[in-house]
């Protein structure tokens, strides 16, 4: 990992950030007028937000230039 890029253009910053929205949905109770505020909701969040988690670790892993603020 010699080559530096932007945080903004990073996968991993963007699937955290993902997870990170979705964990604060699903903390939040995010309610919406087509969907009902059952188990439907609450599954397709924690579904995101392990999709987003388990993107983060394969992203980094992948990775080949650090990062640079």
């Amino acid at each position: 990992m010699t080559d530096l890029k932007p945080i903004l253009l990073s996968r991993t910053v963007w699937s955290s950030l993902v997870g990170f929205g979705c964990l604060l949905a699903s903390i939040l109770g995010v309610e919406t007028a087509l969907i009902d505020k059952g188990a439907l909701t609450e599954a397709l969040l924690q579904v995101a937000t392990g999709l987003a988690f388990v993107g983060t670790l394969v992203f980094r892993v992948a990775a080949t230039r650090k990062l640079t603020s």
